[in-house]
C-alpha cells in the first residue's frame, strides 16, 4: 500500500512539473537591457520523420515535449524534422519589442509563426537557402524580431529545417537594446580578429615573396583556411561572401574547412620542427595522419554536398571528427618529440597551439558551450591566438635563417677575398719576375747586340737602321718591364706613379689623356695602391684598344670615407654583351678584393666608371 501511495504521488508531481512547463508563458519583462535569457526550459518540441504542415502540428499538440534544460542542446546528425512552439506573456500595458534568437548553425529553412488572440501569422523565413537581403533581420545569426501586444500572451511556432547537418538547438531573447550592444561588440570583435589573421597573412605572405621558403606560403594559405573556418563557424560568410544559398552553405562544409586547416597546419609543423629526418617513423607517422585526414576531408565534403542517407553522414562525420582530433593530438605529439630531439623553437608551436588546441578539442567533444550563443569561443579565441604566437615563431625562424645567411654569406665572401687575394699576389709576383727579366736579361742582351753591332764593318745605312731598331725595341722592354713592375714604386707615392703612366700614354698614343687627384690617403697599403694601379691600367688599355676616344679623364678623390676612381672617355661606348670581357672581369676581381663597388654608365656618348672603395674599415683597422 505505501508503495502504491508514493508511485501514485511520484505520478502525479511528474504531470503538474510537464503541466506547468508546458503552459508557463515567458515573462517579457526578463528581458532586460544589459542582459537576457535562455528560454530552451520554456520550449515544447515535436519532431518527425517528414516536413509536417503547421494544421498537422496544431491538431497534434498533444505530442510536443518539453526540450531540455541546457542552454544548448545537441542531437547531432539524426534524420527528424522539428517544430518548437512557447508562449510570452507582455504584462505591460505597452506592446513590447523582442527579438528571438537562434544559434543553430546548419538552418536549411525556418519560419517562425506568431499566434495572437487565434490569429496566426507568418514572421518570414530565414536560413542558408534564402537570400541574405530576405531575412527578418539582418544578422550574420538567425533571428526575428517580435512585437507582443500590450496585456496579452502570445503563442509562437517555429518550424526548422535542419536537415543534413547537425542538429543544435539554443534559443534566447533579448530586449533590442541589449541586442545591439550584442550585435556591435560581435561585429566589433570579429573585425578585430579577422583584421589581425589578415595581417599574419600578409606579413607570412611577405616572408614568402622574401626568402621564397615553402613553410611561409603554407602558413599564408593556413590563415586564409582559418579566416574562412571564422568566418563560416559565425555565418559571416553568408553575410560577406554571398554563400547564401543551398550550394554555397553545401559545398563548403565547417567541418571539411575545419579539416582542411589540420591538414594544413600538420604540414606547416613538419616544415618548422627541425632537425627530424623524413625517414624519422614518427615522422612518417604524421604523414600518415595527415594524408588520412586529407582523404577523409574530401569523402566528408562530397557527403555534406549530395546529402545521402543519414546512416552514412553520421558515420562520415564521426569517423572525420575521430580523424580530425587524432590530428590535432599528433601536432601535439610532434611538436613534443621535435623539442626531444633538440628544437627548441618548437616550444613556441606548443604555445600557440594550447588555446587552440583546447578549444578545438571543445569543439569537437563539448558542444553545448553557451558560445554558440556568446562567442567568440574558446576555439575562435584559440585560432587567432595560435596564428600570432606561430607567426612571431616563424618570424624567430626567418631571423636565426638571415642570421645563419648572412653568416654563411660574410665566410663565403671572406673565402673569395682570400683566393682572390693569393691570385692577384700570384699574377703580381709573376709581373715582377717577368719585369725583371726583361729588364736584366733581354734589356743586357739587346745592349751587347748593339755594342757588337757598332764593331762590324758594314753598310752605314744598314747599320744605322739596325742600330733604331735596337734603340727602339730597347725602349719597348723598358716600357713592358715598366708597366708590369714600375721602378721604385715601393718608395713613389700613387699619385706620381699614375701621373708617370699618363704622361707616358700622351706621348705614346693618340688619346688625350688628364689626370686629376683630390686629397691624400695613408689608408692604402702598397699591395692596395698596386692593385688600384692595376686598375687604371686596365681602364686606360680598354679605352685604347676599344673606346675608339679621343680624351679621356683619370680622377681620383680621396673623401673621408671613401676613394673613388672616376675614369671617363668620350669613345662609342658598349653594349652589355661586350662588357663582360677579361679586363673589365680583371677590375671586379680587383674591386672586389678592395671591398669596393664599380660602377659602369656607358652609351654612345662615352663611358663613365666610377669605382668606390670604403675607407671607414681601414680607419679601424689602422
Amino acid at each position: 500500500m505505501a508503495a502504491f501511495l508514493r508511485t501514485t504521488l511520484l505520478i502525479i508531481v511528474t504531470l503538474v512539473c510537464a503541466v506547468k512547463s508546458v503552459s508557463q508563458p515567458i515573462d517579457a519583462a526578463i528581458c532586460k537591457e544589459d542582459t537576457f535569457p535562455f528560454i530552451n526550459s520554456y520550449i515544447e518540441i515535436f519532431k518527425a520523420d517528414t516536413l509536417v504542415t503547421l494544421d498537422s502540428v496544431l491538431q497534434q499538440r498533444g505530442n510536443f515535449r518539453p526540450m531540455g534544460e541546457a542552454s544548448v542542446i545537441f542531437w547531432g546528425y539524426d534524420p527528424y524534422f522539428y517544430w518548437y512552439r512557447f508562449s510570452v506573456e507582455n504584462k505591460d500595458s505597452v506592446d513590447k519589442e523582442l527579438f528571438f534568437f537562434m544559434g543553430q548553425l546548419g538552418v536549411r529553412d525556418a519560419e517562425l509563426f506568431q499566434n495572437h488572440q487565434g490569429t496566426l501569422k507568418s514572421l518570414g523565413h530565414t536560413g542558408y537557402s534564402h537570400p541574405f537581403e530576405s531575412r527578418p533581420y539582418l544578422h550574420s545569426h538567425y533571428l526575428y524580431p517580435i512585437i507582443i501586444p500590450a496585456n496579452s500572451v502570445d503563442s509562437f511556432y517555429l518550424r526548422l529545417d535542419e536537415s543534413h547537418a547537425y542538429k543544435t538547438f539554443a534559443f534566447a531573447l533579448f530586449h533590442p537594446r541589449a541586442m545591439k550592444k550584442r550585435e556591435n561588440k560581435f561585429y566589433f570583435l570579429f573585425g578585430i580578429m579577422i583584421g589581425l589573421l589578415l595581417l599574419f597573412l600578409i606579413f607570412n605572405f611577405y616572408l614568402f615573396l622574401n626568402n621564397r621558403e615553402k613553410i611561409h606560403f603554407w602558413y599564408t594559405i593556413y590563415i586564409a583556411a582559418q579566416i574562412f573556418l571564422l568566418l563560416k563557424h559565425e555565418g559571416l560568410d553568408q553575410e560577406f561572401f554571398g554563400l547564401d544559398s543551398e550550394l554555397g552553405y553545401r559545398a563548403t562544409s565547417m567541418a571539411s574547412s575545419g579539416a582542411i586547416a589540420i591538414v594544413l597546419l600538420m604540414h606547416v609543423v613538419q616544415l618548422f620542427i627541425g632537425g627530424i629526418s623524413r625517414d624519422d617513423y614518427v615522422f612518417k607517422a604524421v604523414s600518415i595522419v595527415k594524408w588520412s585526414l586529407l582523404t577523409m576531408t574530401f569523402v566528408q565534403w562530397l557527403v555534406f554536398l549530395v546529402e545521402p542517407s543519414n546512416l552514412v553522414e553520421v558515420f562520415v562525420v564521426k569517423t572525420t571528427n575521430a580523424t580530425t582530433f587524432v590530428g590535432l593530438l599528433t601536432i601535439l605529439i610532434y611538436s613534443t618529440y621535435g623539442i626531444y630531439k633538440g628544437f627548441k623553437p618548437g616550444w613556441l608551436i606548443l604555445a600557440g597551439l594550447g588555446i587552440f588546441l583546447f578549444g578545438g578539442i571543445e569543439r569537437i567533444l563539448f558542444l553545448t558551450s553557451d558560445s554558440y550563443l556568446l562567442p567568440p569561443s574558446l576555439f575562435e579565441i584559440g585560432i587567432v591566438v595560435e596564428t600570432m604566437v606561430i607567426s612571431f615563431g616563424l618570424m624567430y625562424r626567418y631571423q636565426r635563417h638571415e642570421i645563419e645567411k648572412n653568416k654563411i654569406a660574410a665566410q663565403l665572401q671572406k673565402q673569395k677575398v682570400v683566393q682572390v687575394k693569393r691570385i692577384i699576389s700570384a699574377q703580381e709576383e709573376e709581373r715582377k719576375r717577368i719585369a725583371e727579366d726583361l729588364h736584366d736579361d733581354l734589356g743586357s742582351n739587346l745592349a751587347v747586340i748593339k755594342l757588337n753591332l757598332q764593331s762590324l764593318e758594314s753598310d752605314e745605312g744598314q747599320k744605322s737602321s739596325l742600330m733604331q731598331l735596337l734603340d727602339d725595341t730597347s725602349a719597348h722592354v723598358r716600357q713592358v718591364s715598366h708597366n708590369l713592375m714600375p721602378p721604385e714604386f715601393a718608395n713613389t707615392s700613387l699619385k706620381d706613379v699614375i701621373a708617370a703612366y699618363v704622361q707616358q700614354l700622351n706621348e705614346d698614343s693618340r688619346v688625350s689623356f688628364a689626370f686629376y687627384q683630390k686629397g691624400g690617403s695613408k689608408y692604402f697599403g702598397k699591395d692596395e695602391e698596386l692593385m688600384i694601379y692595376r686598375i687604371v691600367m686596365e681602364l686606360t688599355n680598354n679605352i685604347l684598344k676599344h673606346a675608339e676616344a679621343t680624351e679621356a679623364t683619370i680622377q681620383l678623390f680621396y673623401h673621408d670615407e671613401s676613394f673613388e676612381m672616376v675614369v671617363e672617355d668620350n669613345g662609342k661606348g658598349f653594349s652589355d654583351g661586350s662588357g663582360n670581357g677579361i679586363g673589365l672581369k680583371s677590375i671586379q676581381s680587383r674591386v672586389q678584393y678592395l671591398q669596393g663597388e664599380l660602377a659602369i654608365d656607358s652609351n654612345k656618348a662615352g663611358t663613365t666608371i666610377i669605382v668606390s672603395i670604403p675607407l671607414k674599415s681601414r680607419q679601424n683597422d689602422s
